[in-house]
């Protein structure tokens, strides 16, 4: 096992900055002679992390595209992630993933969920909840 002196290790810093990868490193210390592990060149080359700004794509969920979920959650505000998801691609052309539909429908503050045993719950089936009713206080069950 060979102890990397001072000098090899900002060797090994200054070549990291340039942007030399671990096993370029390696393989340039090994024709010097200095044989040293990929681990070892990894804990030196800590002190000398380059600075990479990463490239991020622009948000998908802009204020238009935040206004058109809420008129289409406001047409019908029982639709599923997945049917606003395809509404959104067929209607208006705007492609993004299911998880940002989702994050942008509780970001607008509607209740997006599964109902908890609550099958009809719209106006529209008031008809139907009163024969279900009926026919559970026919069967002797408690309402």
């Amino acid at each position: 096992m060979a102890v990397i002196n001072a000098q090899v290790s900002e060797l090994i810093k200054s070549l990291r900055k340039k942007g030399w990868t671990t096993s370029a490193i390696a393989k340039h210390l090994a024709t010097t002679g200095i044989t040293a592990s990929l681990r070892t060149i990894q804990r030196h080359c800590r002190c000398a992390v380059v600075e990479k700004k990463k490239e991020r794509k622009p948000h998908k969920l802009t204020s238009q595209v935040m206004e058109i979920i809420d008129s289409i959650l406001r047409a019908d505000d029982e639709l599923p992630a997945r049917k606003v998801k395809e509404l959104l691609q067929s209607r208006h052309n705007i492609t993004i993933g299911l998880h940002s539909v989702r994050k942008a429908v509780r970001t607008l503050g509607w209740n997006f969920g599964k109902p908890r045993f609550v099958p009809m719950t719209r106006g529209k089936n008031k008809d139907l909840r009163v024969i279900q009713a009926q026919e559970w206080k026919a069967a002797g069950r408690r309402i």
